[in-house]
């Protein structure tokens, strides 16, 4: 270690002469980053894990009104202070695994008033922790109740109207679509897309989680910044990622949460040179602990 940085990593023979400290096992390590969290959220969702331990599917549950759109009517019952009150522990105990940098997405509001009030707490977290954040819009998450059997008014309104207002307003750096069979299509996801290249504004997705419906291709062509999931990942996926310089995120936590078999083709990754990264995916139910990942 020189001047807070680390120098150089040797054998214990060839370190130079100088002060050494036993650590006791423990680790010193550049500031970690979690790239994709959903650490922004009322209420719980715990009785989803028996479910799912007792084999019910993740489309069953949100079928029958669970999953998102539990925490969805959770997260606008509760106000901006109730908010931030829940998120700082669950901070803390990233900072404490080592985490200095973190995305935080909003996606349980779904309509305007509550999709700001998610990302105003998110950016009320790093300025009172003294952490870097980047924050994401999810609106695209899924489709709120008002919606339901509407999903392309919704992406007109997420399009429209909560996209280009909280851009003005200067509450997120990116934008992400929970493209899938439970969630959004798509040509849904690319009109959300369009809405965001339209700005600048640079578009990550969640895709191939639970299907292949060719999401990673989709992102790469809007030279996404991040494919995440990808359990489904095809090597037609993973080729043009590599073209794109899309990442790869993988979300352990969420894997095995929701005890899936089919694990991302990480040795395809790697035969196509597809830069990778490790993230928690903290959130209510598919990752509910902010330190699996590190273990």
């Amino acid at each position: 270690m020189r001047d807070g940085r680390i120098a150089a990593i040797v054998a214990e023979d060839d370190v130079p002469s100088g002060r050494s400290i036993d650590l006791e096992g423990r680790l010193v390590t550049p500031g970690l980053i979690d790239c994709h969290t959903h650490l922004v959220f009322g209420g719980s969702r715990a009785q989803e894990w028996e479910q799912r331990l007792n084999g019910v599917s993740y489309q069953t549950i949100s079928a029958s009104g669970g999953g998102i759109n539990s925490t969805v009517r959770a997260t606008r019952d509760s106000s901006e202070a109730e908010l931030l009150a829940l998120a700082q522990p669950r901070l803390e105990r990233l900072l404490r695994e080592g985490v200095t940098t973190l995305e935080i997405k909003s996606g349980y509001g779904l309509d305007l008033p509550n999709e700001r009030k998610m990302l105003r707490v998110a950016r009320q977290l790093a300025d009172h922790n003294g952490v870097e954040l980047s924050a994401t819009l999810l609106s695209a998450h899924a489709t709120p109740p008002e919606y339901q059997g509407d999903a392309n008014g919704y992406i007109t309104l997420v399009c429209e109207t909560i996209l280009p207002t909280l851009w003005q307003e200067g509450l997120f750096e990116s934008v992400d679509v929970f493209c899938e069979n439970v969630g959004f299509s798509p040509q849904q996801t690319e009109r959300v897309f369009q809405a965001a290249q339209a700005l600048g504004i640079p578009v990550k997705g969640h895709v191939e989680q639970l299907s292949s419906l060719g999401g990673a291709q989709l992102v790469s062509r809007y030279h996404g910044l991040s494919a995440d999931h990808i359990e489904y990942l095809t090597e037609e996926g993973v080729a043009a990622m590599r073209e794109s310089g899309t990442v790869a995120a993988l979300l352990p936590g969420a894997f095995y949460f929701l005890n899936e078999t089919r694990k991302p083709p990480v040795e395809l990754l790697r035969k196509y040179q597809v830069p990778m990264a490790v993230a928690t995916d903290f959130n209510p139910a598919p990752a509910p602990s902010p330190a699996c990942i590190w273990r």
